[in-house]
């Protein structure tokens, strides 16, 4: 699966290159050195005269997980994130999931305001879902390996929209005394989409002119 989405990166960074995107060089101007803080919100509800239902959380969608980078050069961000999610049925929570990990970022510039991005998340997964026999709440856990492209648009001031717009992924998890269960992501649909935001932090002295 690593080596997957390895090649998922080296091929986005090839079409940006295609499409005119530049690496920032070493001794341009740049966000290295700088941290950067990301995320999203998803909540949705429905309502019928016989079923309500909601789910909310920072990745409950195929969104943005929460997260915290370092750019360890222009290009390049590593950090680790955390993404909650929760499903409630007429009125009693039936799903809730944690997710957290590391994560690994490069990107080409498309121009002044643009960017292409892609990213790799490597999560632990846990949290509890109703059993379809009991009713009651079990414990289950796994992990997380996913990949996919960010298309940004800077707004200024170290702001910036990310829009992700496909994914590969597995999730496997597993329930006590039960198998696993495998869940695999792989395109462009609208599950996959999501909307986050960002912005860069520079806490270095600035130097006296």
């Amino acid at each position: 699966m690593a080596m997957v989405a390895g090649v998922g990166l080296c091929s986005t960074s090839l079409k940006a290159q295609f499409l005119g995107g530049l690496r920032i060089k070493a001794d341009e101007p740049g966000p290295k050195g700088q941290w950067m803080i990301y995320g999203s919100f998803d909540y949705s509800k429905t309502n019928t005269p016989y079923h309500t239902s909601s789910s909310v959380g920072t990745d409950a969608v195929a969104g943005v997980p929460l997260g915290i980078g370092y750019f360890i050069n222009n290009n390049d961000v590593i950090g680790v994130n955390y993404a909650y999610a929760q499903d409630v049925s007429d009125g009693h929570t039936v799903y809730k999931q944690n997710e957290t990990g590391v994560w690994y970022s490069p990107s080409v510039s498309l121009g002044k305001y643009f960017a292409l991005i892609g990213q790799v998340d490597a999560h632990y997964v846990w949290g509890q879902k109703e059993s379809e026999v009991s009713g009651s709440m079990e414990n289950f856990n796994g992990f997380r390996l996913r990949a996919y492209p960010i298309f940004a648009i800077f707004l200024g001031g170290g702001w910036a929209l990310k829009f992700k717009f496909a994914e590969l992924s597995m999730l496997q998890t597993k329930v006590k005394n039960e198998g696993w269960t495998k869940n695999y992501v792989a395109g462009l649909s609208g599950s996959t989409l999501g909307v986050g935001i960002s912005k860069n932090f520079d806490f270095r002295k600035k130097s006296q002119p």
